[in-house]
């Protein structure tokens, strides 16, 4: 708990306690793991950041895209950005908006659905 006054911790990779923790395949989509430092989940922030990225371009490049798979990895982000200690989870919370608009900004490019 931080008492009254006190200036909250510094973000940034320059301040994670622990460094990241290499994973196996199998264990990359481990959902809750209190050892996975700020770093971790800012990383995978990352990669699904990028993602969005290279579907957008399909969807302009009018390709189509495969979103398969893109649901799960943002349900690790969320549990893994939950098991961060508050301080640590506030930190992430920019990253998180920016993926938000991230995808948005690929919804926008993503043809409309066929009617039924």
């Amino acid at each position: 708990m931080q008492r009254s006054g006190s200036n909250p911790p510094p973000c940034g990779p320059a301040h994670d306690k622990t460094s990241a923790v290499p994973a196996t395949d199998a264990e990359s989509f481990r959902i809750a793991d209190p050892g996975i430092p700020a770093s971790a989940a800012s990383a995978l922030a990352d990669g699904i950041a990028a993602t969005l990225r290279v579907a957008r371009g399909l969807a302009l490049a009018g390709r189509p895209v495969d979103l398969t798979g893109l649901d799960g990895m943002v349900g690790v982000l969320c549990a893994r950005a939950l098991d961060l200690p508050p301080a640590e989870g506030r930190c992430l919370r920019p990253r998180l908006a920016e993926l938000l608009t991230e995808l948005d900004t690929l919804g926008a490019a993503l043809p409309n659905p066929l009617p039924p």
